[in-house]
């Protein structure tokens, strides 16, 4: 039942019943005899560490290999406190992972006794209470996480900055996960990458700097795609996706994501930690990060929400002046002498109609920057099963937005008139992106395509001179500084090119 050193221990036999219960109790005992290298325990013991049987020699030198290296100066400390004080001991050490193939939390009480010759034995008990010790960490755990959550929040609050709320929530993150590493990235306007809007750990020129992929090859825009926190234990083993060099260079090895969600459907971004050693990260953990990216969510939505207020007062005006110009000049270009009136005054309804709905899905926005998909989905409702529409979820300035609401609708009625839209079973192609110049400055690339198909009426479309056409080249080349292309060689192509960085300052639309 139990083993000894060569001096037998009679008082560890006297009772195989009293042995009997400490065995199914899970829990075992030793003596050492103080200041020699003597040491017996029970046969049990061993098992109480998870250690494998026949590891223990009968010494003192035994106990101490399996004792974590980490606690092995406090487990000694209250030894030796015990021992000159004469009180007894309680103490919790873990087992050395090089021993057992898991760490344990084990638990030991006992005292000084002298025995009949008077020799002095430091003796006690020792059980596993790795399920208690596991328990009560992660309840301390879940406290700090509430207590820092509360504190985040009540900041955010109170901040009209993103970035600050932004730089407290990856300092918070990275403190109470305890990984040295954390960001979070913010989707960009062209859809197509995150931009690093606030990072701590990274090495000196990777904040402020770094542009990740959305596509779900990397680990963000892996969790983008999943909507839900995405955790990595070794991202060497990783095979869902691949994570960028950046994070190889910081000798990444385990991580946790979560999306930041935005106003609308479309996200703000994706919230990261990570560690650089073997971590694993828990539902408990994901639930905390989601947390942090939650309160990120909101305080942009409630810092936007009060810049797109104090927006409103000062637009209100200007795109009133700005829209009755337009509406003045659609009127004076429609209803030339030439025209019959009655097609005059259904052309201008429609303008009009086209002119509405950009402006109702503009406004609703707080003429803010809006999705291109959007006002695409909403301007050609009347052909949304003919119309294929491919494109990155973009962001574009609302004045040119709404401009581009006049252009799909002018496109959209040539089409009906000459192009394929004509037949029942007609249908034109719509793609757009943002890609860079020369010069690295972003331009809106908008393409429509309505080419020939088999068995159908020949496309008749061109760039004409009709007034849909002036207005397309007004507001593209003239207001926008932007430029056209079209060819008519299978149907007709339509291509344009804006430079976004004339948004802000864009030219006043004449004629």
């Amino acid at each position: 039942m139990y083993a000894v050193a060569p001096e037998r221990c009679d008082f560890l036999e006297s009772s195989d019943h009293l042995l009997d219960g400490l065995r199914l109790a899970g829990v075992g005992v030793w003596r050492w005899k103080i200041d020699t290298d003597l040491l017996l325990w029970t046969d049990n013991l061993e098992a109480v560490h998870g250690a494998p049987p026949g590891g223990y020699d009968a010494s003192l030198e035994s106990f101490k290999r399996d004792v974590h290296p980490d606690d092995m100066d406090e487990v000694w400390r209250a030894i030796r406190s015990a021992i000159d004080s004469g009180e007894p001991y309680s103490f919790i050490y873990r087992t050395n992972p090089k021993l057992t193939t898991t760490i344990r939390w084990i638990e030991t009480r006992g005292g000084v006794v002298t025995d009949e010759k008077g020799e002095r034995w430091l003796t006690g008990a020792c059980m596993d209470v790795t399920a208690r010790v596991k328990a009560e960490m992660q309840l301390t755990r879940r406290l700090r996480q509430q207590k820092a959550l509360e504190e985040l929040g009540s900041f955010a609050l109170g901040e009209d900055s993103l970035q600050a709320v932004a730089d407290r929530a990856v300092r918070v993150a990275a403190d109470v996960l305890e990984v040295p590493l954390a960001k979070i990235l913010q989707l960009s306007n062209s859809g197509e990458e995150f931009v690093l809007l606030a990072g701590i750990g990274w090495r000196n020129g990777a904040a402020g700097h770094e542009r990740v992929s959305n596509d779900p090859s990397t680990m963000a825009g892996f969790t983008l795609k999943e909507g839900h926190p995405v955790i990595v234990s070794n991202l060497k083993l990783e095979t869902r996706f691949t994570g960028p060099q950046l994070l190889h260079d910081h000798c990444v090895i385990s991580g946790m994501s979560t999306v930041v969600a935005g106003a609308d459907e479309r996200p703000f971004g994706v919230f990261s930690v990570y560690a650089t050693a073997p971590r694993a990260f828990d539902t408990a953990d994901a639930e905390f990060l989601n947390a942090l990216a939650h309160i990120v969510a909101n305080s942009a939505r409630q810092i936007a929400a009060t810049e797109h207020r104090m927006l409103l007062v000062r637009e209100m005006a200007h795109r009133a002046g700005n829209m009755l110009q337009l509406v003045n000049t659609l009127a004076h270009r429609t209803f030339t002498p030439d025209q019959d009136l009655a097609l005059a005054h259904r052309a201008f309804a429609e303008r009009l109609g086209s002119l509405s709905r950009s402006n109702f899905l503009i406004a609703k926005g707080g003429w803010t920057m809006t999705q291109f998909a959007a006002l695409a989905r909403e301007v050609l409702e009347p052909f949304r099963d003919r119309v294929n529409m491919r494109g990155r979820d973009v962001l574009l300035p609302p004045e040119l937005c709404f401009d581009l609401g006049l252009i799909l609708h002018e496109l959209s009625t040539n089409a009906v008139k000459y192009g394929t839209l004509r037949n029942a079973e007609g249908a034109v192609d719509l793609s757009w992106r943002i890609e860079r110049d020369a010069d690295g400055k972003e331009q809106f690339h908008f393409e429509w395509s309505d080419a020939q198909s088999k068995g159908m009426e020949r496309c008749r479309q061109t760039r004409g001179t009709g007034f849909g056409s002036k207005l397309i080249g007004l507001l593209v080349e003239q207001k926008w500084g932007g430029v056209i292309q079209t060819d008519t060689d299978n149907g007709y192509r339509f291509v344009c090119r804006v430079p976004l960085h004339n948004s802000e300052a864009a030219r006043t639309l004449s004629g």
